[in-house]
């Protein structure tokens, strides 16, 4: 499914849901609401079509946001061993090493967004640092 085709389905499924909503509520709202509500309802369905066309498109290649899930899963196993590493906390050895530079950190968050061109995961170390890894299919 293309992404017109997809934007399709979402704009029918907003209609046929704002359509089960009683006049007597939309009659209350102003039209800034009754356009808030519209997109909410949008925001709200859009990954949800998504992952259902995900699974069940066949020809639909992998995406950029199943990578960037695995290098994210990746990332916490490697960092949940060293936290599992060693006999005791001083022994753990730390996430992140560079030996090179001399430096090292542990991970204190991981998280993803999907974005137009593909997925960003934002990785944030315990010594103030953060880093924005970006995920782009090149070819499908």
């Amino acid at each position: 499914m293309n992404d017109d085709h997809f934007d399709g389905l979402v704009n029918d499924a907003t209609h046929a849901v704002t359509n089960l909503i009683p006049d007597t509520v939309l009659d209350g709202l102003r039209d800034r609401e009754r356009s808030d509500l519209l997109f909410q309802i949008n925001d709200a369905l859009t990954p949800i079509l998504r992952d259902v066309i995900d699974r069940t498109d066949t020809d639909n290649p992998t995406r950029a946001s199943t990578v960037a899930a695995l290098i994210s899963e990746l990332l916490e196993t490697h960092a949940q061993k060293c936290d599992e590493g060693g006999d005791c906390e001083d022994d753990r050895p730390p996430h992140v090493i560079s030996e090179i530079h001399g430096t090292s950190a542990n991970i204190d968050s991981i998280a993803s967004c999907d974005m137009e061109t593909g997925t960003q995961i934002y990785l944030v170390l315990d010594d103030r640092t953060s880093f924005r890894i970006t995920v782009e299919a090149i070819a499908a």
